[in-house]
């Protein structure tokens, strides 16, 4: 069995775009994980509801002038990073895609830039929109929708474009010759990237930002039902792992509504939070129970490389995002190892979460655990949300750190496979 699923994910891996997804990833990781660091430094440090920043009182210890250039220097790198993340997406997508049928993958890589952008343009830009130009169709949280836009200028260059071999040195006819031999596969994708920017224009299509999912967002925090919390935390972590982040991104964050301020304040009128009128609140659960506040999957997995050591470029990779990950930074290592788009792990991705909730749940229901009420501050780690989340309840701390463990044991065979089909891959580009 396990044999069959590593030759059918090895297959699955030969298709040209998980070829060129897995090399744009590794190709990227540098970008997220300054940008994770940064990020990590301003939910700290450079946030009023930051956890250093309220622990060691920093408003009375730093400086104004500290205080604002470290809070600039912070979302400037972030936008840099992850604020722009699909224009690198899609310039080394497009890039790695022509590669691979020998094409000219400079000019697919700026070709996909220009309609990158100008995609990101008409989906901004309403008829009395202020703003001439944001980018929410370019950060990292929509990395999918570049990622398509990027593999589909590869295979126009591909089908329409000239065969095309690097060599030593380029003088002027040779550019102008190679100039000349894009300009079909250019005009071709251009002109499809413009009809879709108009098309997204009259139409007011929000592709792949956060008002997108609002509905969504909005049923699963307000939701009792615990089968519905699960189906939409089924699709709420599928969508993370194709590279659409917004909604989980939205859970992760502060959550105020009629609903969670009625169970903080039943809580502050008896005390506890052990009967809270809502239990099983979608938004409570799935960041204190499911994702961890982003650390179930990804620490476990970075746990589990380094306790392993099989692979010294991963061994690095979590290394590096360790820091991150632990402070529910976690983007960095999703893109690196990656977690996003890898077939080996759209099924623990989604089921993990899931199956720490139905215990978190029946916990709950058994009165071992109370309910989580209170709201975090930035940059809590992860396996700390639940146990700051109930006012310091130690059983909910001894709960959560078991729960990890058993993450952990839940993905070290999918950690085996996903060595061997590294491993087969390799060989397989040796060949």
């Amino acid at each position: 069995m396990t044999e069959c699923t590593i030759n059918f994910i090895a297959r699955l891996q030969e298709f040209s775009f998980f070829r060129a997804t897995r090399r744009t990833m590794t190709m990227l990781m540098p970008i997220a994980v300054v940008g994770s660091y940064f990020k990590l430094l301003g939910d700290l440090i450079f946030t009023p509801n930051g956890l250093i920043y309220n622990i060691f009182n920093l408003d009375k210890v730093l400086s104004d002038h500290i205080w604002y250039g470290g809070s600039f220097v912070c979302r400037g790198m972030v936008e840099i990073t992850f604020g722009v993340f699909g224009v690198y997406a899609s310039y080394f997508m497009a890039r790695y895609t022509a590669r691979l049928y020998h094409k000219d993958s400079t000019m697919a890589g700026l070709t996909a830039v220009l309609i990158m952008l100008f995609c990101s343009y008409a989906s901004s830009s309403g008829r009395n929109a202020r703003m001439p130009f944001t980018a929410s169709l370019l950060q990292i949280n929509a990395v999918f929708i570049a990622l398509i836009v990027g593999y589909c200028v590869g295979q126009i260059f591909h089908l329409l474009g000239k065969d095309f071999s690097y060599v030593e040195y380029e003088g002027t006819k040779v550019i102008q010759k190679r100039a000349g031999d894009a300009v079909l596969p250019s005009a071709v994708s251009l002109l499809l990237g413009v009809f879709l920017g108009i098309l997204i224009y009259e139409l007011q299509l929000k592709l792949l930002n956060s008002a997108s999912f609002t509905e969504i967002v909005s049923r699963v925090q307000t939701t009792n039902n615990f089968g519905e919390v699960l189906l939409l935390t089924a699709v709420i972590t599928f969508f993370d792992w194709l590279g659409i982040g917004y909604p989980l991104h939205s859970l992760a964050g502060i959550v105020n509504n009629a609903f969670t301020a009625e169970n903080l304040t039943y809580t502050l009128k008896h005390g506890n939070s052990w009967n809270v009128p809502y239990k099983y609140l979608g938004s409570s659960l799935i960041n204190s129970y499911g994702i961890m506040g982003g650390a179930s999957v990804v620490l476990a997995v970075i746990v589990l490389l380094l306790s392993r050591r099989d692979n010294r470029e991963n061994e690095i990779n979590a290394k590096i995002n360790l820091l991150p990950a632990a402070f529910g930074s976690r983007l960095g290592f999703t893109v690196g190892l990656p977690l996003m788009l890898n077939p080996v792990f759209i099924l623990p991705s989604i089921l993990i979460p899931l199956i720490n909730m139905t215990i978190a749940v029946a916990a709950i229901s058994l009165h071992i655990i109370p309910v989580c009420v209170y709201q975090n501050l930035k940059g809590t780690p992860g396996l700390l949300v639940s146990f700051f989340g109930t006012n310091g309840n130690w059983a909910t701390l001894v709960f959560t750190l078991l729960l990890f463990l058993l993450d952990i044991f839940l993905l070290l065979p999918v950690i085996k496979i996903n060595e061997k089909v590294e491993l087969r891959i390799k060989k397989q580009e040796m060949k």
